[in-house]
């Protein structure tokens, strides 16, 4: 049985929007991708964040830091930094990206889970679900 347990840390989950595939499309013409068949379970990115107090103080320093998203995620479509467009600032994140901040950040693992020395941390079961585990209130 796996116990979750919440993590100081925020989440920021980014989807490209139709605006990012055009102009993905317009660098790689010869290999077009069709927004409306990408597959939106696997399309998403997701950044762990500080913990900030509020989903305001979180917005405040997306938009600070926006730049080294729109980087990140920029590169790994085209690695040519001409092609991009610019400035890398917060319209064209907002214009490249649906963006939602969650507060709640919930681990399902144990800590040896991602301990390299650990034996038993592929024990996980593909099959157990959510109703599976007992959840435990921290």
């Amino acid at each position: 049985m796996h116990d979750f347990f919440s993590i100081n840390r925020n989440a920021l989950i980014l989807r490209p929007t139709p605006a990012l595939i055009d102009w993905a499309n317009t660098v790689f013409p010869e290999d077009p991708i069709d927004y409306s068949e990408m597959d939106q379970h696997d399309e998403q990115d997701v950044f762990l964040l500080p913990d900030f107090g509020s989903t305001e103080e979180t917005l405040e320093w997306l938009r600070e830091n926006c730049e080294d998203f729109l980087a990140h995620i920029l590169e790994d479509w085209c690695m040519d930094k001409s092609a991009w467009p610019s400035p890398l600032d917060w319209p064209l994140f907002e214009r490249f990206f649906h963006y939602s901040i969650e507060t709640s950040v919930v681990d399902t693992m144990d800590e040896d889970y991602d301990d390299p020395e650990e034996e038993d941390s592929d024990d996980f079961d593909e099959g157990e679900g959510f109703s599976d585990f007992d959840v435990e209130d921290n």
